[in-house]
């Protein structure tokens, strides 16, 4: 998974717990593509200072999921769920007509799980 995905997979998941200002740093740098010489003079801080921060929160929110695993776990479900909606629409000509309505409500419950999961 490129680290970028990664990066925000974490912070949607764990960045509540980072300080506000590590959530400020963390999203001009990652998210507004802001460097970390632009971040230090806009808060009037030295570029190591903006560093040291974007690392350590980082690194909290690595550690968060070492503990916790709740990204792994997402993904995990997602993907699984992608295999059942597949199997599902697989089965499409082996429904009786009668049966054509309940499944295709079926399948799209599942998909609309999936998008809203992954959003």
């Amino acid at each position: 998974m490129p680290d970028l995905l990664r990066l925000s997979l974490l912070y949607d998941f764990y960045g509540a717990f980072l300080t506000e200002r590590q959530r400020e740093f963390f999203e001009l740098h990652f998210f507004s593509d802001w460097s970390l010489s632009e971040i230090a003079d806009n808060f009037g801080v030295t570029r190591q200072g903006v560093f040291d921060v974007i690392h350590r929160s980082t690194a909290f929110l690595e550690d968060c999921e070492k503990k916790l695993g709740l990204v792994g776990r997402f993904l995990r479900m997602a993907r699984g769920m992608e295999r059942v909606l597949k199997s599902l629409e697989e089965l499409e000509p082996f429904i009786s007509e009668q049966g054509k309505t309940r499944w295709k409500r079926v399948c799209d419950e599942l998909a609309m799980l999936i998008k809203e999961g992954c959003e």
